[in-house]
C-alpha cells in the first residue's frame, strides 16, 4: 500500500509552528548557591559524633535532617565561634 502524500497544512505542523512562535524568553531567577562537591575523610569517632549530633538533631526537629545539613549547622556554629574555643575543641579531638 502506497503512502498517501499529505497535502495542505495538518493538524500536527499547526501545533508545532504555534509552538515555535509561542517561545518567548523569560527572565528566570537563577539561584545564587551552586553547591561544590567537597570530601572530606573522617574517622570513626568523628563519625559517631556526626551521628549523635543528626540524631540530636532528628528528635528536635519535626522533619528528618541529613547529615549534610548538620554539618551545614555545624559550619554556622563554627563561624559564630571565637578562635580560642574552636582550638580548645580541636585539642580535644587530637
Amino acid at each position: 500500500m502506497a503512502a498517501k502524500k499529505i497535502t495542505g497544512k495538518s493538524k500536527l505542523s499547526k501545533t508545532v509552528e504555534s509552538k515555535e512562535e509561542a517561545k518567548e524568553h523569560l527572565n528566570l531567577v537563577t539561584p545564587n548557591k551552586k553547591a561544590t562537591l567537597k570530601a572530606y575523610r573522617l574517622y570513626d569517632d568523628d563519625i559517631a559524633r556526626l551521628k549523635k549530633i543528626t540524631a540530636t538533631m532528628n528528635r528536635e526537629s519535626h522533619r528528618h535532617i541529613s547529615e549534610t545539613a548538620a554539618i551545614r549547622a555545624l559550619l554556622v556554629l563554627g563561624s559564630t565561634a571565637t578562635g580560642e574555643r574552636l582550638l580548645n575543641a580541636l585539642r580535644k579531638t587530637l
